[in-house]
């Protein structure tokens, strides 16, 4: 069962439209996406009423907050969409602040980015669900899906639907339609004692496959889809046929959701350590890792597997019986694979102390440059598992791309 207690979103978006920002001369704009599509983008909340959220001691059902990212196929004017809601910006200035970023009140507030207008939408009512594959993305724990606006922009831009979700109280905070904020829960991650902490790992993944899965049997409802992306077919979404992506724990539960969802064609890790059940039997579906420098399957001192019971990349590698890939990208830490190095290029608070910048988990490359090699690798691995286009990109090394290198 699903329910869309809103279609609300912070943005002001409507079914075809999102509403400007006022004028600023304190604007900071992120770039166009550099697809041949434009994007449009609808927030929603979904709540799942047969699961009690595990996180808290409260009954609560669980309540997701969902970006969709979506494509038009006709120009339409462009206009801007705030980064996050005020409150979550505010939040977000505080937390990064305190870890040394220069991030006064009002930074990420005055964040934006590109989306498509409010004029009349072509009319795509005589093409099938095929045109509109759907790629789930989940972030890392202690961040926000907002943190990955970029990113799924990006990947719309090329013809995806792309749907972000954030798991309430494993990500910093959720911002709900009616104000309400959850909360990482604290006592649960901030934990000292790795083995202690390594049920709540396994919890989180849990339930976060099953969130995957609750979204997609609610995406696949007809009427929830044509509210959120505009001119869809009768038939709506295509959610039979999907690719799962993920940051860190994202892409451990990417890896963990193959072989328990049909409907999840493909899995594509980006830096997560291998957490989370199913790792044993792994999958002969196509899977891919994208790691950040030394991250490799064999240098344990980057995979903190050493120290907890998990699984090395290593371990999740030999399990995989189908077509699978591993690339490292040079210059980059872990925060590489989410918006970080885009946003605080554009803000203008990218760290160029070394200490405070690996601090923040960030590498060297530089935000247009990294993600356009982030986003260009994930676009090829969905182009071949959704739409069977294979590119020579996978195969090896290019010149294109000299930061990237294959593990095989």
């Amino acid at each position: 069962m699903f329910v869309s207690k809103s279609l609300f979103a912070w943005a002001g978006i409507t079914l075809c439209s999102a509403a400007s920002l006022p004028s600023s001369s304190k604007q900071a704009l992120l770039p166009k996406p550099t697809g041949p599509y434009q994007v449009g983008l609808s927030v929603t909340e979904l709540i799942d009423y047969n699961r009690t959220q595990p996180f808290i001691q409260d009954k609560e059902p669980i309540k997701l907050m969902l970006s969709v990212f979506y494509r038009f196929t006709h120009h339409h004017n462009s206009t801007t969409s705030p980064y996050m809601p005020p409150e979550t910006a505010l939040i977000e200035d505080i937390e990064l602040s305190e870890q040394r970023l220069s991030a006064p009140n009002g930074t990420f507030e005055s964040l934006a980015f590109d989306v498509a207008s409010d004029q009349k939408c072509s009319d795509l009512t005589n093409q099938t669900s095929c045109e509109f594959p759907v790629v789930i993305f989940m972030p890392a724990e202690s961040t926000t899906r907002l943190f990955y606006n970029q990113i799924a922009s990006t990947i719309a831009s090329i013809g995806y639907t792309v749907v972000t979700i954030d798991a309430p109280y494993d990500v910093d905070i959720v911002q709900y339609p009616d104000g309400s904020l959850a909360q990482i829960n604290l006592t649960l991650w901030d934990e000292n004692n790795p083995s202690v902490a390594l049920p709540t790992v396994y919890l989180a993944i849990q339930t976060r496959m099953a969130d995957v899965s609750f979204v997609l049997d609610s995406l696949s409802n007809t009427t929830l889809a044509h509210s959120l992306v505009p001119n869809l077919p009768p038939s709506g979404l295509n959610t039979t046929h999907t690719v799962m992506v993920g940051h860190s724990l994202g892409g451990a539960t990417a890896y963990s959701i193959l072989e328990s969802d049909d409907r999840i064609l493909g899995g594509l890790n980006m830096d997560g350590t291998l957490f989370g059940p199913g790792l044993p039997n792994g999958s002969s579906k196509p899977f891919m890792f994208i790691g950040h420098e030394n991250h490799t399957r064999t240098n344990i001192a980057d995979d903190p597997c050493f120290e907890l019971p998990c699984y090395t990349w290593e371990a999740g590698w030999s399990n995989l019986t189908g077509w699978k890939r591993d690339i490292i990208i040079s210059d980059t830490l872990h925060y590489d694979f989410s918006d970080y190095p885009i946003v605080f290029e554009t803000l203008g608070i990218m760290p160029q102390n070394e200490t405070l910048r690996t601090g923040l988990l960030l590498g060297t490359l530089g935000g247009k440059r990294t993600l356009e090699v982030v986003t260009t690798y994930v676009g090829t691995f969905l182009d071949f598992v959704i739409r069977g286009k294979y590119d020579k990109l996978l195969d090896g090394p290019m010149k294109r791309f000299p930061e990237v290198t294959f593990e095989y």
